[in-house]
């Protein structure tokens, strides 16, 4: 009997009021169209969620489902109709060099003939079109409602309504405390507990954490500014996730600029102690650049597993994880990671023990600062602050009216301060200053670490030479340290 593999997906894009487009739809659909052809209704390969403007990767059940078509699991894919399988002339190319016979619930297209690859070729090309121009609509539209203060997103945000302009009370007075209670020094551990003592969620139906939490504080939806994503790959590459445009939203903001500006400066201090996310655990990871790569590519922490196997001594073999630094991008290179972790430190303290090293921290004076001005503004500004209490205990202010006052002027207040003062703590000036250099170095933590490696130098893993073999040792000659030369 014929073993049909079926393939399943539902587009993000896809019309929710469309029921023939439903996954469950489709399964009864293609169900009674192979009990039709007496052919045994096989595995299913769903992709839920996958828009048909995105390029597959392969992590999609669609490429698990080539995996399988080449080592001959299934005798036929089916599908509801063509569109669902193919997206893009070279989705069609890898089934036509795969010679896959491909059957849909809308008609048969053989690829194993010049006839079935003519009409396959035509009605991909057609579903392609179709794809880009409703693609190039819903930019559009969307252009139109950013440019009227519409918001954009199928999800919902903390504070507002579906429609993403109507503020849920409750909601609302959460985020704004969110924001406040940081500036007042709440850690981001403590404010997502409070979030879900109150019983909110995340957009995904969540708990709170640091993480997500984060992500709250940079949404500039709730300063009242829309924004959109960057859509220039290069700019993307270079780590811009967000494009500099941006647009004034027609609704109530949650938060004033202010509050949410000075919340930006301090997540993105650099030598504040950060509780979200994971850290990088490694000196290089994400720091080391690969010398075959022309983007700027970062190499990242990979191991490499040997396996096990038992000798013709008849001894079983067991191997402990290799660390490696890759090139994840593009998989051009790796390298061991310990030698060159080792090899980069003893360059590093060697650099820091030369006489100019202090001025490699030496913070450069902005001219344009008007810092008595600027000293004047925050002197006023503390006066204000201060006399909050007073003003809460005539009635003048609620216990609601002092929480906002104070948190927007203690956002200006930061704004001003940071501007007026030097970073509060410099950890290579700090290492410098104090006793035995090769021990202080020792006991700094990987964080310190890595922020002294990425202010004095650039490291570059170049790639092995033709030849060279697996076998070949640590050769510190493709580890590239480019210094920094100290501020003048």
């Amino acid at each position: 009997m014929t073993l049909a593999a079926v393939y399943l997906r539902v587009s993000k894009s896809d019309d929710d009021s469309d029921e023939s487009l439903t996954l469950e739809t489709q399964r009864r659909r293609i169900r009674a169209f192979c009990e039709a052809r007496d052919w045994e209704y096989g595995p299913e390969y769903i992709d839920d969620g996958i828009s048909a403007t995105k390029a597959r990767d392969a992590t999609t059940r669609w490429a698990s489902m080539l995996q399988d078509l080449r080592a001959g699991k299934f005798d036929v894919v089916v599908a509801r109709d063509l569109d669902r399988l193919l997206r893009t002339l070279q989705d069609l190319v890898k089934l036509i060099d795969l010679k896959a016979k491909v059957a849909t619930v809308d008609g048969d297209i053989d690829l194993t003939t010049a006839d079935g690859e003519f009409r396959a070729t035509m009605l991909a090309a057609v579903a392609r079109f179709e794809i880009r121009r409703k693609s190039e609509r819903a930019i559009h539209a969307n252009e139109t409602r950013r440019r009227r203060g519409i918001p954009i997103g199928r999800v919902r945000i903390l504070g507002y309504d579906d429609d993403g302009v109507t503020q849920i009370d409750d909601e609302a007075a959460a985020v704004k405390k969110a924001f406040e209670d940081y500036l007042n020094g709440t850690g981001m551990a403590q404010i997502a507990r409070d979030l879900n003592a109150q019983g909110f969620t995340t957009s995904r139906g969540r708990p709170w954490g640091t993480h997500n939490l984060r992500s709250m504080f940079g949404n500039t939806r709730y300063k009242g500014i829309i924004s959109k994503w960057e859509s220039d790959d290069k700019k993307r590459a270079a780590g811009a996730r967000m494009s500099d445009k941006s647009y004034a939203g027609d609704f109530d903001p949650i938060v004033t600029a202010d509050v949410w500006d000075s919340v930006q400066l301090l997540l993105n201090d650099p030598l504040r102690e950060r509780d979200w996310g994971t850290d990088p655990k490694y000196l290089l990871s994400g720091i080391a650049r690969c010398g075959r790569c022309d983007d700027d590519t970062r190499l990242f922490t990979q191991y490499y597993q040997r396996s096990a196997y038992t000798g013709k001594d008849g001894v079983y073999r067991e191997f402990e994880p290799k660390r490696l630094y890759a090139c994840l991008k593009h998989k051009h290179l790796s390298r061991t990671a310990q030698p060159v972790d080792d090899f980069v430190e003893e360059q590093v303290l060697w650099r820091l023990s030369q006489p100019d090293a202090i001025a490699l921290f030496d913070i450069a004076e902005d001219k344009s600062i008007d810092r008595d001005k600027l000293q004047d503004e925050l002197d006023e500004l503390r006066k204000k602050y201060s006399g909050l209490a007073r003003l809460f205990t005539a009635g003048i202010l609620d216990e609601e009216g002092v929480r906002e006052e104070s948190g927007r002027i203690r956002g200006l207040m930061l704004k001003i301060e940071g501007q007026l003062a030097p970073p509060p703590s410099n950890p290579g000036r700090d290492l410098l200053r104090g006793g035995n250099l090769i021990e202080e170095w020792k006991d700094l933590e990987l964080s310190r670490k890595r922020f002294i490696l990425e202010k004095i130098a650039t490291v570059t893993i170049l790639p092995a030479p033709p030849g060279s073999g697996r076998s070949r040792g640590f050769d510190s000659s493709l580890v590239d340290i480019d210094f920094t030369p100290p501020s003048t």
